[in-house]
């Protein structure tokens, strides 16, 4: 059986992995020149010694699962424990402790975040730079082929035995309106266009002549950035001194069509109020804008499995079972899962 998942992020590569794990055949369709989502890391300097996570900036875990996962992680060196508390801005001071979160372990990415999808990729034939655009059911109709059919931006088209769609909602509601036979999915569409995303910009700025602070990581209340995170902490980023900037959602939406320069001061301006005026004299920035930070609301199921029994349209991704990062894991993993089950 060959499986096709579209979309390379954590909830894909974890299904992918999980299944070829298994022995099955699968192909993993990545419109991006990258993989992970936002498991992301940017690299900087001549030779791209400087690390950020741009994107998630740690790991922790609620549930059992995903727990596994990271200890998984951690002893393949890809991750280690960081630390329990992050500092907290509450809009005129900064606190040692959030005083909400008290006992939870928070993990860091000690080669930089990109490198746990890296790791959930291996065995797993991901074709990256290649954007599905829809969709074919070729049902009764075919003869000799298999009963999917993938569309891709350039015309060309790769058929398998079963679709996984492991995209953003709102992604996954685009591909699924553009299938070409609407019987099989328009039980799901309606629902997926319930599901809305929080936004982001992150702002990664590089300093050469700076002391690294003494805390790891600062969440805000009550200003355009909603989290200061110093890169330092995790890694050896040379002299420089490194931090990442997440701003708030509603801040990013104002202004998706900010020049970056733009953004990169204003937000610099807010890091200054609440670090000190050093934050400002930064000598390298840049900014990323993400349109799917976290689905706002969610299905109480992990996973979606419709069409016929034998050529299965399936839903993973981080608005099943929850919302977030140990969502995504946990809704590719119980998918996975249950195909393996079924197909014993």
């Amino acid at each position: 059986m060959l499986i096709g998942i579209i979309g390379a992020g954590l909830a894909g590569l974890t299904a992918g992995h999980k299944l070829v794990k298994a022995g099955h055949d699968v192909i993993v369709f990545e419109k991006s020149r990258g993989f992970g989502g936002r498991l992301a890391t940017r690299y900087a300097g001549e030779n791209h010694e400087i690390k950020f996570d741009h994107g998630i900036p740690h790991l922790s875990a609620d549930r059992p699962l995903f727990r596994g996962f990271i200890q998984e992680l951690e002893e393949k060196g890809i991750v280690e424990y960081w630390t329990d508390s992050f500092n907290y801005w509450d809009g005129q001071m900064i606190h040692t402790k959030h005083p909400n979160i008290i006992g939870k372990k928070y993990y860091k990415a000690t080669d930089g975040m990109n490198q746990v999808g890296r790791y959930l990729s291996r065995w797993l034939e991901v074709r990256t730079n290649e954007k599905v655009i829809g969709f074919t059911y070729l049902g009764n109709k075919r003869r000799n082929k298999k009963p999917w059919m993938l569309n891709f931006e350039d015309s060309s088209t790769v058929e398998v035995d079963a679709v996984i769609v492991a995209t953003p909602a709102v992604q996954a509601y685009g591909l699924i309106e553009n299938a070409q036979d609407e019987t099989v999915v328009r039980n799901v569409i309606r629902r997926i266009d319930t599901i809305s995303y929080e936004n982001a910009y992150s702002v990664m700025l590089t300093y050469n002549k700076a002391e690294t602070p003494e805390w790891n990581g600062i969440t805000c209340k009550d200003e355009p950035i909603r989290w200061i995170g110093n890169e330092n902490k995790k890694r050896d980023n040379g002299e420089k001194l490194t931090l990442v900037l997440h701003s708030e959602s509603n801040y990013a939406v104002k202004n998706i069509n900010t020049p970056h320069e733009d953004v990169i001061q204003e937000l610099a301006g807010s890091l200054r109020k609440i670090v000190g005026d050093w934050a400002g004299r930064f000598d390298e920035a840049q900014a990323h804008y993400w349109r799917y930070v976290q689905p706002r609301t969610f299905f109480e199921e992990s996973f979606v499995i419709t069409g016929p029994e034998d050529a299965p349209l399936m839903l993973t991704g981080d608005y099943l079972g929850g919302k977030g990062t140990e969502s995504a894991y946990e809704s590719g993993y119980k998918l996975a899962e249950k195909l393996i089950e079924n197909r014993k």
